[in-house]
């Protein structure tokens, strides 16, 4: 199959390596640089976890732990470090039965993870730069961490040109379109086509699927960037990844990183934003972020700004992805809606995309479907539905023999 991609954040380039290590002919079109800068994939950091994923436990935590598996083959081959396993502390105010924290912790824990529950004077004593209160646990994942996001980018995208696929960066797609057997890509005015094009636009996806742009909604995400005088004490182990109360007070940050600096962001989301926006950070998330490294993270109040930033969540209304054919398409796919936690699955969502540009049965890709979500019609996809499990879809050509991998 001749398939393009259009965008090569995590969930395109993803696409691309799984795509061409199957035999396909892939063209991956990005309107930048690859890593693009502006895309929400393209960051110092981005957090792996298996918690608080109790709407789906099984899917998320299967997915992840495959990702993990699978950015650790990668860091091999590409010779770089992607995965850090800093472990992670949620620091929550209420930890109840059917509390969701809760619920995640007592998922992971039957599932034989090494999950612990801390009191608040556990807390303290292991992780001393954090300020918690009494009636305050901690629910610590040593499993957990995060990767080195611009990076991993970086690597998967020289794997699947090691693989086939032919990268056109600062190439801008003005427009797709499926016709009769075939779907097109323009690209400065010319159309180019394929036989299936799979959009994995990000904050752009609108703009190329109108039909979709209705349902996402874009937020604005900043995050702010501290450079510590003594950098020791927020190395991993001693300090790891953490998140404070994740559905109410939403902040959350990452120990050192290669950068030296040490990473505050707030995952509640933002105001609805343009694609286009500027994404310098703004002095009122500045001053909240001080703010809130005042009260939680005493010992770096006195460490020095180096950057704002923004980032942007294109999200679902559910914050599932959306893996499927385009509503009424045969042959234009679409990957994306990462709604704020997209980039830890990378190294497993692969198999998910192109399973569905296929026509493949995958259960573990069955939840991010269109179906009727959003109220819409019918899916998409050949023979009436890309998500069907007995759809035929394309049919993949055969596999790589172990001597042309």
């Amino acid at each position: 199959m001749r398939l393009a991609i259009v965008g090569a954040g995590v969930f395109g380039i993803a696409a691309a390596v799984e795509a061409a290590t199957r035999g396909h002919q892939v063209t991956v079109y990005e309107q930048g640089d690859i890593p693009n800068p502006r895309a929400s994939s393209t960051d110092v950091s981005k957090a792996i976890r298996r918690t608080w994923y109790v709407g789906d436990n099984d899917t998320y935590v299967e997915l992840a732990e495959r990702s993990a598996l699978q950015w650790e083959a990668w860091e091999k081959r590409g010779g770089r470090p992607l995965l850090h396993r800093a472990g992670a502390l949620f620091v929550v105010s209420d930890f109840e039965p059917g509390d969701p924290m809760h619920e995640s912790y007592r998922f992971l824990r039957a599932r034989g993870a090494a999950v612990e529950m801390l009191q608040a004077a556990e807390v303290r004593q292991r992780f001393p730069m954090f300020t918690v209160a009494d009636d305050q646990v901690g629910v610590y994942e040593p499993w957990a961490g995060y990767l080195e996001s611009g990076v991993a980018v970086a690597t998967m995208a020289g794997i699947a040109a090691a693989e086939g696929a032919v990268l056109r960066d600062n190439t801008a797609v003005d427009r797709v379109a499926e016709e009769a057997g075939a779907a097109t890509v323009d690209v400065a005015g010319r159309a180019e086509g394929y036989d299936a094009v799979l959009v994995c636009g990000g904050a752009w996806m609108g703009r190329l699927l109108p039909e979709l742009a209705g349902e996402m909604r874009v937020t604005r995400q900043e995050m702010l960037l501290l450079r510590p005088d003594q950098t020791e004490p927020y190395r991993y182990p001693a300090m790891p990844v953490w998140a404070l109360d994740p559905d109410s007070e939403g902040w959350y940050g990452f120990p050192l990183l290669a950068e030296g600096v040490v990473k505050v962001a707030l995952d509640l989301a933002g105001e609805l934003a343009d694609a286009d926006i500027d994404r310098r950070g703004t002095t009122e998330f500045r001053e909240r972020a001080l703010r809130l490294v005042a009260d939680f993270m005493p010992t770096l109040a006195d460490a020095t700004v180096t950057e704002g930033r923004t980032c942007l969540y294109t999200s679902s209304p559910d914050d599932d992805f959306v893996i499927d054919a385009a509503p009424g398409c045969h042959r234009l796919f679409v990957a994306g809606a990462g709604s704020g936690h997209g980039f830890k699955f990378g190294g497993s969502l692969g198999p998910l995309v192109i399973d569905a540009v296929e026509g493949r049965p995958n259960p573990l890709g069955e939840r991010f479907r269109i179906g009727d979500r959003f109220g819409g019609g019918e899916r998409g996809g050949p023979e009436g539905s890309a998500s069907s499990a007995h759809g035929r879809g394309f049919a993949a050509p055969p596999q790589k023999g172990e001597d042309e991998q």
